[in-house]
């Protein structure tokens, strides 16, 4: 049977821990190394949700990232995490900072109100990993923030017209108590 959700990881226990989040909803991941084989091998028919996560570095798995894009944007559901988010924005057209300035740890989170953030409280806490301080204007025209922290740093967004979105912050983490709804709400509970 094929995996209708494939998370796609370059071999980091962020993949294990997103998984049995994912599942706890309902679905079976199932999950992929960041590889050009692991990413030609994702053609499949019913393939409906790609995560991108990217444990190391993004740029470690760019052209894996930039590969699926090209290929499965409009067909799936893209959606990156923490720095696969990073990797997903540049694969869609963001340049990213060289310095690193935003430290890991929790991070307030200052959302819009989209549907994977809809039943959430305007300001939550959240687990982010050591990330490049982007602004909401450092994203391409296709892409639009959706959450930034109280001082204006981007930590989500979201494709203007596709199912694509990525946030900055880890929705599988202890650190993020409301991560699980956040979960729930982009890939629905599977009955």
């Amino acid at each position: 049977m094929t995996a209708t959700v494939v998370i796609v990881d370059d071999e980091s226990s962020v993949a294990f821990s997103l998984a049995h989040a994912i599942a706890s909803l309902g679905w079976a991941p199932e999950v992929r190394p960041a590889s050009p084989s692991g990413a030609a091998s994702l053609d499949a028919a019913g393939l409906t949700h790609i995560v991108f996560v990217a444990g190391c570095a993004p740029a470690a798995s760019q052209s894996v990232a930039d590969a699926l894009v090209a290929t499965q944007l409009g067909r799936a559901a893209l959606i990156g995490i923490g720095n696969g988010a990073l990797s997903l924005a540049r694969a869609l057209g963001a340049t990213l900072p060289a310095e690193r300035p935003l430290s890991p740890g929790v991070v307030e989170v200052c959302h819009d109100g989209c549907l994977s953030f809809g039943n959430l409280a305007y300001r939550f806490r959240a687990w982010a990993p050591r990330l490049p301080r982007l602004d909401p204007q450092d994203l391409p025209d296709c892409l639009e923030a959706t959450a930034t922290t109280p001082a204006g740093a981007l930590l989500a967004f979201r494709h203007r017209t596709h199912p694509c979105e990525g946030v900055f912050f880890h929705p599988e983490s202890s650190g993020t108590p409301d991560g699980l709804r956040w979960l729930a709400n982009v890939f629905g509970v599977r009955t």
